[in-house]
């Protein structure tokens, strides 16, 4: 898996999963000017001026499309192929859900940018529409810190061009002055965008 790690001028690296092109387009406008006075990896704030280098290491893979089936598989009987292809996107979809926590844990914005649609529209456990700029907004300045994003359990309910996921989410951390600690479940829906599977929708309970 690529990932990226961004070089501060005092010699610190940190380490993201979302790709170089991800992080420059998050930082900057169509002209190339920055546009964000900080962003936060953790509990880091990193002045985007103070970013002297952005670099790729690893192989590329196209992680968000569905993995390929071996020849071999494509050549078995049609109900072998359906099987393998169940597999396969059962497997993708883990490993996107996996990443998004891990990216609401870590604060990676740039990773939360890449897994989340631009339309985003979400729903929390208050009622509340939250939409992809407010969420990122929320991490950026801290305002939402989890300590914790475990998963007890995890459906994956396949769609046409993505999945429906639901999850049961133990959380904590903090919403400002207010404590979380408990469990929630997330239904997020994974949509395939051009080249990537992105959440273009999803609601969340406590339980």
């Amino acid at each position: 898996m690529t990932k990226t790690i961004l070089t501060l001028s005092n010699g610190e690296t940190i380490t993201t999963s979302a790709p170089e092109e991800q992080i420059i387009g998050h930082i900057t406008n169509s002209q190339g000017m920055l546009t964000k006075a900080f962003v936060v990896i953790g509990d880091v704030h990193i002045a985007t001026a103070h970013i002297v280098k952005i670099e790729s290491i690893g192989q590329s893979e196209d992680r968000y499309r569905p993995e390929p089936i071996e020849q071999e598989v494509e050549e078995a009987a049609p109900e072998q192929v359906e099987q393998a292809n169940e597999s396969s996107d059962q497997h993708q979809f883990e490993l996107l859900e996996k990443e998004i926590r891990e990216a609401m844990q870590t604060r990676d914005i740039f990773l939360l940018d890449t897994l989340i649609h631009d339309d985003l529209v979400f729903v929390n456990h208050e009622g509340m529409y939250l939409t992809k700029e407010m969420d990122l907004e929320a991490h950026r300045t801290l305002a939402v810190r989890f300590t914790e994003v475990s998963c007890k359990d995890l459906q994956i309910k396949p769609t046409k061009d993505g999945a429906v996921t639901i999850s049961r989410i133990h959380l904590m951390g903090q919403a400002g002055d207010e404590k979380i600690d408990g469990d929630f479940i997330y239904t997020r829906v994974w949509q395939l965008m051009g080249d990537q599977y992105q959440i273009i929708a999803g609601h969340c309970t406590k339980l």
